[in-house]
């Protein structure tokens, strides 16, 4: 819960947060009634939010988990069809500790290699592309002029952690702001 106090400071400047996630968060849920719980999947199409409905959308450390280069592209996309401006963050792949696992430096492997590994460690889920799968800044700067084109501004920071860049930061802002 202490990951998510800014939806407080949020709620006390008047604006209406909105929630998507995978999982039930009854916890979150009880303490932020203010806030719009939706469970989805990600996977699916489409966020279940109107085009540009927001003025900004968030997501930490969630694209990592949503599958395939593709559908990693579809869910920036997804963010930014239903907002005017987007912060991302992700861990970042060259960060010597790979922090769902665990485990430093096999992920700087190629992926099959690095699948194999986590399942001989026993790791069948994080193994699995649809669990896992972490983006480097070059990749990432891929991934956001594929799905953002020319109608957006960004920019790609990082935080560093333990001496080294430990996670991106996508922030874009559309470029016109005048609603379709």
């Amino acid at each position: 819960i202490d990951s998510n106090c800014f939806l407080g400071w949020f709620n006390d400047t008047g604006m209406n947060v909105s929630c998507y996630s995978p999982e039930k968060i009854y916890n979150i849920e009880k303490v932020f009634p203010f806030v719009n719980f939706i469970q989805g999947d990600f996977t699916d199409q489409r966020l279940p939010f109107g085009d540009r409905s927001y003025d900004w959308s968030t997501s930490s450390a969630v694209i990592e988990h949503v599958g395939t280069f593709e559908d990693q592209v579809h869910f920036v996309k997804e963010h930014a069809r239903v907002s005017d401006a987007l912060f991302l963050v992700t861990p970042n792949r060259s960060h010597w500790l790979e922090f769902d696992t665990k485990v430093p430096f096999i992920h700087w492997l190629p992926r099959n290699a690095h699948r194999f590994l986590l399942r001989l460690l026993g790791m069948k889920f994080w193994a699995e592309e649809k669990n896992l799968r972490l983006v480097g800044k070059p990749e990432l700067n891929i991934m956001t002029d594929h799905a953002l084109g020319k109608e957006w501004d960004y920019e790609i920071k990082t935080i560093s952690t333990l001496g080294m860049p430990s996670n991106l930061i996508l922030l874009a802002t559309r470029l016109s702001h005048t609603q379709t």
